[in-house]
């Protein structure tokens, strides 16, 4: 039995390490969750390339299809399409200067959800680090149902699946440059 507990823990801690290098926690406020990961590339680039919404389809394989209903300047108006069919509808409010994408889920009745995502130069020369910081607070009778910390641990998970997904999608697209 304990040789089966050393190997599954040895397992996990290879598996941990084989995958990117996000980290998650819990800000002081109790209804936000925030992560980093660091990617190879100029802030600027990636930035500007996290703006292209249509291109969201590539980076996060729970997006099927992007409809982009409005779009000016630094604001947009965005529907993002799961594979089942679940849209989310987003009002982007975009800070160039800080290098900030801003969105709130507009169609969500039952919770307020915001993210904010942050591309800051990395501690490494020709690096960036990605931090986000996600809201989602439930309200009303839906708050009678779901635990806060069910909602935390969704937020967690949330967190910890698009950081991956976005330092996949950079991993992949450094190499094919590099080739």
């Amino acid at each position: 039995m304990r040789s089966f507990l050393i190997l599954a823990l040895m397992l996990a801690a290879t598996a941990a390490s084989a995958g990117p290098s996000v980290k998650v926690w819990q800000a002081k406020d109790p209804a936000i969750t925030e992560g980093e990961t660091t990617l190879d590339g100029e802030a600027a680039d990636i930035y500007a390339m996290c703006l292209d919404y249509t291109r969201w389809t590539q980076v996060f394989p729970d997006i099927e299809s992007v409809i982009v209903t409005k779009h000016e300047g630094v604001d947009a108006r965005v529907t993002l399409v799961a594979p089942g069919g679940h849209r989310d509808n987003l009002q982007f409010h975009n800070q160039p200067g800080a290098r900030m994408i801003y969105f709130e889920d507009t169609g969500n009745s039952h919770a307020e959800v915001w993210a904010e995502l942050v591309f800051a130069p990395g501690d490494a020369e020709h690096t960036t680090k990605v931090h986000l910081r996600l809201y989602a607070n439930v309200k009303g009778v839906a708050s009678l149902i779901v635990s806060d910390t069910s909602v935390r641990q969704q937020r967690e998970q949330k967190v910890q699946r698009q950081l991956a997904h976005v330092h996949a999608y950079f991993a992949r697209t450094a190499s094919r440059a590099a080739r």
